[in-house]
């Protein structure tokens, strides 16, 4: 399907089993590659194995018809409904599709799309994810090769690599594999340091995208973020672009997408900017119908942030608390949903807010909601109310709540 060359290889090392580290005989080989054609959808994708002994036995990946197709390559390959089962031989193979990158969201705008111009993509879009049949203690040593029209460049999540490629890095995958958001075509870049994280905005030429504006307002934020957490990435990329892509934000791996049309800030004090830079830095494992908690807590941080750093005055911020518990009133503490949205997450905002004040007055300014959320955050576990409550009790010497509402 495709010819693999040297110039854009991407060294990736990712442990795919824990305990010790594996002797060198447990390392697998993986390179994936694809190609884009300008102006269409189809981008040819492949996997490559190889390795010395049989390792990696079986791959389970979840690749719905209507995304992926074509499969083919070396050893056994079956569909099962949603899901492609790669067996390969027992000193590797290859197994190539096509992966159609054109996505509506919800039926309307798209949140995947490739133009005569440019492509805007998650490597999920790409790369499926795959539960895997691996012996124990083994690991991958992978590369991505990128193909693309003349003129074209990517942008990606990942840090270059001597090799002129991208170091990839995901040692909580199971299956190692290119993620996060990837902009490729004609395009404009700004990079800054912030601190200590890279931060990159990238848009096709000629979007309108305000990508300095951008950057000036993460730099006057986010080291108020950086005080009070920690196990930062070393870099997020940030891409936009216009119609006909979905109007809003969605963070990724390492990565989000902001619509070109989306403003720095909202005229109720918010910003989908640093709302989805949020949820990349400071991300909060939730339980399937507790969406509520990882929005609130994103969208009450971003207007702290605002707030903190003087981007807003206090007066403002009261009154965007007051918008959203307007907006959040019919839900009461009805707030249980796989996908908050509107009044929900209008509600969840308030919840945090309250809670914040209420820790702070507990503990006699002692804590606040940022050590909550180190708490949660250290222990992984997915949150609900009834865990939320448990460690907002440890910080306040067991006197009861009354912010948190019980699902």
């Amino acid at each position: 399907m495709m010819v693999a060359a040297g110039g854009c290889v991407v060294s990736i090392i990712a442990l795919l089993a824990g305990g010790a580290a594996a002797a060198a005989t447990d390392t697998y080989r993986l390179t994936y590659e694809f190609r884009l054609v300008a102006n269409n959808p189809q981008a040819e994708a492949s996997i490559e194995l190889v390795q010395d002994e049989p390792l990696l036995r079986e791959a389970r990946f979840r690749a719905p018809p209507d995304r992926f197709s074509e499969f083919a390559g070396d050893g056994r390959i079956t569909r099962d409904g949603d899901f492609v089962i790669w067996m390969p031989p027992p000193t590797g193979g290859r197994i190539e599709y096509h992966a159609n990158l054109d996505h509506r969201r919800a039926g309307h705008r798209y949140d995947s799309l490739v133009t005569a111009d440019w492509a805007v993509f998650r490597g999920d879009d790409l790369f499926p994810a795959a539960r895997v049949t691996q012996r124990a203690g083994s690991r991958a040593r992978s590369i991505l090769l990128v193909r693309l029209p003349k003129k074209w460049t990517v942008i990606t999540p990942y840090a270059e690599s001597p090799t002129g490629g991208y170091l990839i890095d995901n040692p909580d995958r199971a299956f190692d594999r290119p993620t996060g958001w990837l902009i490729a075509g004609k395009l404009g870049r700004r990079t800054d340091m912030i601190d200590e994280l890279a931060v990159s905005i990238a848009a096709p030429v000629g979007s309108g995208v305000e990508r300095i504006a951008m950057l000036a307002l993460l730099r006057w934020t986010l080291p108020y973020l950086f005080v009070e957490t920690t196990n930062l990435p070393a870099r997020i990329s940030i891409v936009s672009a216009g119609e006909p892509m979905w109007r809003g934000g969605l963070s990724a791996s390492n990565s989000v997408f902001v619509h070109a049309d989306r403003p720095l800030l909202s005229e109720n004090g918010t910003s989908t900017l640093l709302h989805e830079v949020v949820h990349v830095l400071l991300p909060i494992p939730t339980q399937s119908d507790s969406d509520w908690i990882d929005e609130g807590i994103a969208e009450y941080v971003t207007l702290r942030l605002l707030r903190d750093s003087g981007t807003i005055s206090p007066a403002r911020f009261d009154k965007a608390i007051a918008g959203f518990a307007r907006r959040g009133r019919p839900v009461g503490n009805d707030l249980a949903a796989v996908n908050a949205t509107g009044s929900v997450r209008a509600r969840a905002v308030v919840v945090f807010a309250e809670l914040d004040a209420e820790l702070i007055a507990l503990s006699g300014g002692k804590a606040d909601l940022y050590d909550l959320i180190r708490q949660v955050r250290a222990t992984g576990e997915p949150l609900d109310a009834a865990r939320l409550r448990t460690a907002a009790l440890e910080l306040t010497a067991d006197v009861e709540l009354e912010s948190l509402p019980v699902e």
